[in-house]
């Protein structure tokens, strides 16, 4: 029975048409403007990717984590919020804000390995349907490694599979998923900078107004 299943999902995969579309569910946000600050906080991100529900149970993926990293370094740079950002433990210096960013992909319902049993032995003429669902937590880390502060969001990619999806095929999974990550990334970010963050004001100097 599980050679059938990898089989038809192989089918699914070589023969027919594949499209993934965001389910939005995280709103895109806007960041505050730092530009007033003569002098931003510089951030070290600890980032792991995991496959399973949010639990300790999870199993880490580096290989989905290393793919996704120079979305995450590009969304960093983008937000204007920090100085120097690294990814990298050992390039963390005396000073750095250290957070510890953490994505699971939840695994595929019973229901979505069924379909796509069907889709392949179908031809694909019966689509298949399926959903990444995506839970991602930040947590604001103290000198010691501690958690200070946490806060976790959701979202989901849908993947529709089938011959009648050939022409969608633009509609990658991995543009899908960078959408989806960067909208999470930054809603953390902005609640980490409004509740969780120590006012900038009493860290940072202002450039001087004229």
């Amino acid at each position: 029975m599980q050679f059938g299943k990898i089989l038809a999902l192989g089918l699914v995969l070589t023969l027919g048409g594949c499209a993934s579309f965001t389910k939005d569910e995280v709103a895109p946000v806007t960041l505050p403007s730092m530009a007033s600050y003569a002098n931003k906080p510089n951030v070290y991100v600890d980032f792991d990717f995991y496959q399973g529900e949010p639990s300790a149970a999870a199993v880490e993926v580096p290989q989905a984590r290393d793919s996704l990293k120079p979305q995450l370094q590009k969304i960093l740079k983008d937000s204007g919020l920090f100085g120097r950002v690294t990814l990298d433990e050992f390039e963390k210096q005396p000073g750095d804000y250290s957070l510890r960013l953490k994505m699971y992909n939840h695994p595929p319902s019973a229901g979505s390995m069924v379909m796509a049993y069907i889709s392949g032995f179908s031809m694909m003429v019966i689509p298949a349907y399926g959903t990444d669902q995506y839970t991602l937590s930040l947590e604001s880390l103290d000198q010691n490694g501690q958690a200070l502060a946490k806060a976790s969001n959701h979202d989901a990619v849908g993947t529709w599979v089938g011959i009648w999806f050939i022409p969608l095929m633009g509609n990658t999974t991995k543009d899908a998923v960078n959408d989806t990550f960067t909208r999470q990334v930054n809603a953390l970010l902005k609640q980490w900078v409004d509740t969780n963050n120590p006012k900038y004001s009493a860290l940072e100097t202002r450039i001087p107004r004229a």
